[in-house]
């Protein structure tokens, strides 16, 4: 039986675009054989930005960067009732240059590995996990588990099992909130508590297919006052295209 893949990305303000990216490349990048829909968490309308792509918009709305990527676990928990059997997370700002299929990220219940995490490894003290002992988001220094650090920005498994990683890690940020407190890499932190304590099969840096963090130079897109309007109206020319981004210009992908 064909497995359904479900892909979660949250995508407000500047980040609209990327996210538009993101499915679009991904889709056009794709060869494998699983149904996928993506769920789009975003304060913009996608569907004069998809043609022929299945997915879910559900409304979301954020003041800071800050919330956006903290909303990520709230987000994930509501589709709990969606028909997948798999679900991952990606950053909206993930770019994707080349063929794939999902053999290279599916699993029970899936991590990536930090891009500096060997380099952090000459010194276990520099890798960046919270050692705040009053945090829900605390790896201890002197943990005798393998201490790999991992991205926050994917994620992923079968979907019950990220159902509830996210419900654990909703209510940690919630009792670290009630103390103030925020984790040194905010949802990041939370992420490689749980993957720490917990069986999780990691995709290796060097195997890992795509692109994390690319902005494409279009600007600081975590300033709320970003504006790509320009960006909206050139993508509706050709709303059928992937497309690039590259200094600060829109490449349509033929």
């Amino acid at each position: 039986m064909q497995n359904t893949i479900g892909i979660a990305i949250v995508c407000t303000n500047a980040y609209f675009i990327l996210g538009i990216r993101f499915i679009k490349k991904f889709m056009y990048h794709y060869k494998g054989s699983a149904d996928i829909i993506f769920y789009i968490f975003t304060d913009t309308d996608p569907s004069e930005y998809l043609v022929n792509i299945p997915y879910k918009y559900i409304h979301n709305e954020h003041k800071s960067w800050v919330d956006g990527t903290n909303s990520k676990f709230e987000n994930i928990i509501k589709l709990y009732q969606e028909n997948c059997d798999y679900l991952f997370y990606f950053d909206a700002d993930t770019n994707i240059t080349r063929p794939f299929d999902e053999t290279w990220f599916i699993g029970d219940l899936v991590a990536g590995e930090h891009y500096n995490n060997r380099s952090y490894a000459i010194d276990i003290k520099n890798k960046p996990f919270e050692r705040n002992p009053k945090s829900k988001a605390c790896v201890p220094l002197g943990s005798p588990r393998t201490q790999t650090y991992c991205y926050g920005a994917f994620f992923g498994g079968k979907k019950d099992n990220v159902i509830n990683m996210c419900k654990t890690l909703k209510e940690n940020q919630i009792a670290d909130k009630l103390i103030n407190f925020e984790p040194c890499w905010n949802d990041e932190s939370y992420l490689n508590n749980y993957f720490h304590y917990h069986d999780v099969t990691i995709v290796p840096s060097d195997k890992f297919a795509f692109g994390v963090s690319d902005k494409g130079g279009i600007g600081d897109t975590r300033d709320m006052k970003l504006q790509t309007e320009k960006y909206k109206q050139i993508l509706l020319t050709q709303p059928d295209k992937p497309f690039e981004l590259h200094n600060k210009e829109i490449l349509f992908i033929d």
